[in-house]
Parts: C-alpha cells; sequence; structure tokens
C-alpha cells in the first residue's frame, strides 16, 4: 500500500513538472443601486436605478521571465432590468465595458480591445460623484468619456513620477453584424501625460474623434489634479476646452470630499459649463452628499444634486454613469434630484 502511494505521488508531481501554470482567473464587480426622486422643471418622478452595475472576470500569467500577459472581460448589469431591454437597446451585448488582452514588461504596457479613453479618466478620477446624480458627465456631456472601439494602447513606465499613454482606434464605431455602422473614416487618438509625486496627481489629455466623410475632428483638452491635503482630505480640479463642428465651449470644476470619520466621509462638487458660439446655453451645477462605509465592500449614500440652465441650455443632472435620466422639460428649466444609494463591491 505504501509503494503505491508512493507511486502517484511521484507520478502527480512528474505530470505537474510539464503541465504549463494556469493563469489565474479573479470574478469581482460592483453592485450600485439607489432610489432617486428627480424633478425636470415641469414634473417629478420616483424611480429605482442601476448604476454602472458590473462584473468582471481578469486574468494574468506570467510567460517568461520580464514579460506577463493579462487578459479582462467586463460587461454592465442592469439590475433594474427596464422594459427597452426587450428591444435590444440595453444588455444586448456581452462585454459591454472596459474588454482588452494585453502584455506587459520593462518596455511598458499594451493593450488591444475596448476600453476607456486616457482622456476619460481624466474626468473620472477627478469625478466625486461618479456614476451617481451629479456625475460630471452632465456638464461635459459625456463626449469625450468615451471608450474606443478597435482599440491599440500603449502606456511608458513610470520615469521620475511621470507616465505617457496613446491610444489609437483604427475605427472608432460600434458594429451591427459584420457591417460597420456609417461610412468614412473614423480612426482616433487619445493620449494623456500623468504625473504623480507625493500626494499630488496631474493629468494633461488630448484627444481627436475622427467623425467621417471629410467631417472635421472633434477635439479636446483636458487637465484635471488631485491634492490629499491630509489623511481623508481631497480636493480635485478639472478643465475642458472642447471643439465640436467649430463650437467651442469650456467646462471646469472643482470638488473635494472629508472624512468626518473612518466611517462618514462628506463629498461636494460643484461644475460649470461656459456658453459656445451659440450663446445662453451655459450651465452649473452643484452636488453635496455623504457616504456611510462599511470598509471596502458596501457604501450607503444620501445625496442632492442641481443643475441650473440658462436659457438656451439642457443640461441634466442624472446622466453620465447614472443608470436613469430625466431631461429638462424644455430649455432653461432647471432640474435637481436627491438620491439614496448603496454601492457593493464583490
Amino acid at each position: 500500500m505504501k509503494k503505491n502511494v508512493l507511486a502517484l505521488a511521484v507520478g502527480a508531481a512528474l505530470t505537474a513538472a510539464y503541465v504549463p501554470a494556469m493563469a489565474e482567473i479573479k470574478v469581482s464587480g460592483r453592485a450600485h443601486m439607489s432610489l432617486d426622486h428627480m424633478d425636470n422643471g415641469a414634473d417629478s418622478k420616483m424611480d429605482l436605478s442601476s448604476n454602472s452595475s458590473r462584473i468582471r472576470f481578469a486574468g494574468s500569467k506570467n510567460i517568461t521571465e520580464g514579460l506577463q500577459g493579462f487578459v479582462q472581460l467586463e460587461q454592465q448589469i442592469d439590475f433594474d432590468r427596464r422594459a427597452e431591454d426587450n428591444s435590444g437597446t440595453r444588455g444586448n451585448t456581452f462585454v459591454t465595458r472596459d474588454t482588452f488582452f494585453g502584455l506587459k514588461g520593462d518596455f511598458g504596457t499594451v493593450r488591444l480591445g475596448f476600453f476607456d479613453t486616457p482622456t476619460k479618466k481624466v474626468r473620472s478620477f477627478t469625478d466625486m460623484f461618479g456614476d451617481r446624480v451629479g456625475d460630471a458627465r452632465n456638464m461635459t456631456k459625456g463626449t469625450f468619456d468615451q471608450r474606443f472601439h478597435n482599440s491599440i494602447h500603449y502606456q511608458t513606465p513610470a520615469m521620475s513620477g511621470l507616465t505617457f499613454d496613446i491610444q489609437y482606434s483604427t475605427d472608432n464605431r460600434a458594429k451591427s453584424g459584420d457591417q460597420v455602422a456609417t461610412t468614412g473614416e473614423r480612426d482616433s487618438v487619445s493620449t494623456s501625460l500623468t504625473f504623480k509625486s507625493g500626494d499630488l496627481t496631474a493629468m494633461l489629455a488630448y484627444e481627436a474623434q475622427g467623425r467621417g466623410d471629410n467631417a472635421k475632428d472633434w477635439t479636446a483638452v483636458r487637465m484635471g489634479a488631485t491634492y490629499n491635503v491630509a489623511k481623508g482630505f481631497r480636493v480635485a480640479a478639472f478643465i475642458e476646452d472642447a471643439d465640436k463642428n467649430s463650437n467651442d465651449n469650456t467646462v471646469f470644476g472643482l470638488g473635494t470630499y472629508y472624512d468626518l470619520t473612518p466611517e462618514y466621509r462628506l463629498r461636494a462638487q460643484y461644475y460649470v459649463a461656459g456658453e459656445s458660439s451659440a450663446k445662453n446655453d451655459g450651465a452649473s451645477m452643484a452636488a453635496v452628499g455623504i457616504d456611510r462605509r462599511f470598509g471596502r465592500d458596501l457604501t450607503l449614500y444620501a445625496m442632492y444634486a442641481a443643475t441650473s440652465n440658462d436659457s438656451g441650455a439642457s443640461f441634466r443632472v442624472t446622466g453620465g454613469g447614472h443608470g436613469s435620466s430625466m431631461a429638462p422639460s424644455e430649455a432653461g428649466k432647471n432640474v435637481s434630484a436627491f438620491s439614496l444609494g448603496a454601492i457593493y463591491n464583490f
């Protein structure tokens, strides 16, 4: 009996020596739900919303010394399952969020797939209410907060606190079956330079989105910075100068959070969208809230946000990564929302 056990142990060891190590696959995600009371200036409603909830499958493996391969598949989950889901407009595509394959080594990082642009990340790391009501994308309108299709991304190694990113899309459009949705060249590029030193993080980004059919590219320059004044006290600043069809406008914002205790965090931000050449189409948005945190896994929050529109503007307060939205009843109407939410990370 002992000889048989020994033989089995030796055989298993020899077999393991010839079986390559498998990549470690991790499953994680987020459930983010909120109960919102929204007012569009003429009417109001109560709604339950799923806000960029997601599930992620990620894996990595050391291929050779100094070379690592990695992969990620990420899918949005709509816990609220609205009626329009059955029309095919929502939830009909797998891997609707950052999905890619990549290689990492001393040369830097290369990724191929569909994922956030460096320009989008300027907004996301300065936004105090990402995916909630009061999301900064209500002011930027999300034009330069996209994921590029058909993307090639390169990030340099950090050098004296500096990192450079460039992402190129051969054709920045979704596809319907095997057919490209529209005609014309739509290659796009997004770049950023990031500086990190101690409590300061700053980013400068430029993006040009090809419009096709000899149309002028849409372009934007973004700058953002966060600074940790003290433990649990952060301030943030953001500015965007965008040009869409020669219609130039600027958005800037300030935000902060402050930890009253390890469990309670106060948040606030204020954003302004300047007038474009159309005039009287600017707006401002203010948001305040409080979080009750239960470690990293669970956060409960209460918050209020409001947008004040000029006579020719129709900015929202419930757009961006927030699942449900309510447009102003007409141009010039102010909008607001009160939200109770829960975020569970798993």
